[in-house]
């Protein structure tokens, strides 16, 4: 008996061996990078682990453009190290700063969602690293390993609709509740 217990043991170690992930250290920054970000909370250890190893890292040096205002959108960028400035050009050609998107934070992602042109100009204000999703690995995920593919895309539909419910609310305080939910409604019908 104990001979057989030994061999099963020894079959199972050799398994767990031959196919456990082998953690690398690229692999580990960034899935700690993905667990410190508010878009992808409560996501399983293993589907961060198999988003991580599609994520594909960039560098950017100082007011170099990562992309750039009405660009056919391609991806989601997550900042690991640096500053990201996303500018908007007003009517009258002049450039103005909508925000700065700093460590462990994310922008772009609507452009996962859907054929959308970008909606802004992004540029790196210190020398940058990010991490890039993008469309056509989004797809491959979703086909290799369905349940993670779906985790990603729930975790994006959480965070687009939250975007959207904020926006609600400020629309609603400026122009009223129901005037803000009927230009919500007739936006949706234009499919914008």
């Amino acid at each position: 008996m104990s001979i057989t217990r030994n061999i099963i043991n020894a079959v199972r170690i050799g398994y767990r061996r031959m196919f456990q992930r082998q953690e690398d250290a690229r692999t580990r920054a960034v899935v700690d990078v993905l667990k410190q970000m508010s878009l992808f909370e409560g996501l399983a250890w293993g589907t961060m682990w198999e988003l991580a190893e599609v994520l594909h890292q960039r560098r950017y040096k100082r007011d170099e453009f990562i992309y750039y205002e009405h660009d056919p959108g391609i991806g989601l960028y997550i900042v690991q190290q640096g500053v990201v400035r996303l500018l908007a050009e007003d009517e009258n050609g002049n450039v103005h700063e909508l925000r700065q998107v700093g460590d462990n934070d994310f922008f772009g992602a609507l452009s996962l969602m859907g054929d959308f042109r970008r909606m802004e100009t992004a540029q790196a204000a210190t020398e940058t690293h990010v991490l890039g999703l993008f469309s056509p690995d989004l797809k491959t995920l979703l086909k290799r390993n369905p349940s993670v593919g779906a985790a990603v895309m729930a975790a994006l539909a959480r965070h687009l609709a939250e975007q959207q419910v904020e926006l609600v609310q400020r629309l609603a305080k400026n122009e009223g509740a129901v005037s803000a939910r009927r230009l919500l409604r007739g936006t949706a019908k234009r499919g914008a």
